[in-house]
């Protein structure tokens, strides 16, 4: 189409994300392999740096598959308060050079660039002067793809990594090329699509490009029709500005199963402080709460409620949460993960617009402590109650 041809998509993906700022931020972690993930015993992995992945490594594979691939990696939790702040930095960035840019999870975002010539040069210039905004202040490398659709906007930034920059364009001479490679570089193409091809002998791009559109649409319903215009480089769907949140949510696995109720309020908050942290970040409130249980047997349990005001507070969501603990069987079954949710999210200046709103004690304290938390770190300020909690849970265990 023509105005297909007029498009100008960049994708940015940082390189390694989280292993690479630690990394960063930890110089003995730098050129050895780092495995960012948890818990060590039956998590899984989050990142793996580079010289990781030589060992075979790579997101989603258990740890414990990852240890006996690479015994002499070092493993480290993850520090999603700490990744997510980068991420924000580099989310400004690319609203410098676009109102166009939807994010893609917190480390790769697709941006139209198109008619922004004029402001800031062309689409290799404009992908040239991100990757170097975002080296400049955050000291993190990104590739970055240039084409005219996000299909291959996302394939032209994976092909030199790390620290790349390719352009691509839907001609016959780049397409023969994009034809050679493996399915797998198609997105949307996950594991168990990848094998059920591979079965019906696609092995390449250009295998399912030259497979009849009826049959993939058949065998794989709507994504077929998605996956098999890719393969032949077609990809209509625009860049949108990324939506305003619908949830705001943290988990955490444990080491071991435990049925203490000590260290499952510990726990809850704990969680609660990050998850209100994470709201005051965007700038909202909730007003339902939900508390994920998973068991030992991996059966999972839910149940929530909607508050009477929106809040941001952590004493408030975590006193909700231990409400919630009546309902979910723990005197009987261990628990593996615990999880809040907060939903119904309302912004701080939608809030404001309440008449006769007034914050309560428990709100104004939570402000006050998220603003050591901007000032000093996270880690400077802890809630008493989390250390006494988890005591008591050792002491229960």
């Amino acid at each position: 189409m023509e105005d297909e041809k007029k498009r100008k998509i960049i994708h940015v993906d940082m390189d390694a994300f989280f292993a690479q700022i630690e990394q960063r931020d930890n110089p003995e972690y730098k050129n050895k392999p780092l495995i960012v993930g948890g818990p060590l015993n039956r998590g899984v992995i989050s990142t793996a740096s580079y010289e990781a992945r030589k060992y075979g490594l790579h997101s989603g594979m258990p740890l414990s598959k990852a240890k006996r691939l690479c015994p002499e990696g070092i493993y480290i939790p993850v520090d999603m308060e700490k990744y997510i702040q980068e991420s924000r930095k580099i989310k400004k960035i690319f609203s410098d050079f676009t109102p166009l840019a939807e994010s893609v999870g917190c480390d790769e975002a697709f941006l139209d660039v198109t008619g922004c010539e004029n402001l800031f040069g062309s689409a290799l210039e404009i992908a040239k002067k991100i990757k170097g905004r975002i080296y400049e202040e955050t000291n993190l490398t990104s590739s970055a793809g240039i084409a005219p659709n996000k299909f291959l906007a996302k394939l032209a930034s994976s092909i030199n990594k790390p620290n790349g920059l390719t352009c691509l364009d839907d001609t016959e001479e780049v397409m023969q090329k994009v034809r050679l490679l493996p399915i797998s570089y198609i997105w949307g193409v996950g594991r168990v699509t990848g094998d059920e091809l591979i079965r019906m002998g696609i092995k390449t791009i250009g295998d399912l490009a030259g497979m009849p559109f009826e049959l993939i649409r058949k065998k794989f319903g709507e994504n077929g029709e998605i996956i098999h215009k890719m393969a032949n480089g077609i990809d209509n769907r625009p860049v949108t500005a990324s939506a305003e949140p619908k949830s705001v949510g943290r988990e955490t696995t444990y080491d071991e199963d435990t049925d203490s109720q000590g260290t499952i309020k510990a726990t809850l908050l704990s969680l609660s402080q990050r998850v209100s942290k994470n709201l005051m970040d965007i700038g909202y409130k909730a007003k339902t709460i939900t508390l994920k249980i998973r068991y030992s047997d991996f059966k999972t349990a839910s149940a929530r409620v909607t508050l009477d005001e929106y809040i941001s507070s952590s004493f408030g969501i975590y006193r909700a949460c231990v409400s919630l603990m009546d309902r979910f069987d723990m005197q009987k079954k261990k628990v593996r993960l615990v999880g809040i949710s907060t939903s119904n999210l309302i912004s701080d200046i939608e809030n404001d617009c309440s008449l006769f709103k007034e914050e309560s004690k428990q709100e104004n304290l939570s402000k006050a402590m998220y603003e050591i938390y901007k000032r000093f770190g996270d880690k400077k300020l802890a809630i008493a109650e989390t250390m006494q909690k988890f005591e008591e849970g050792k002491r229960k265990s």
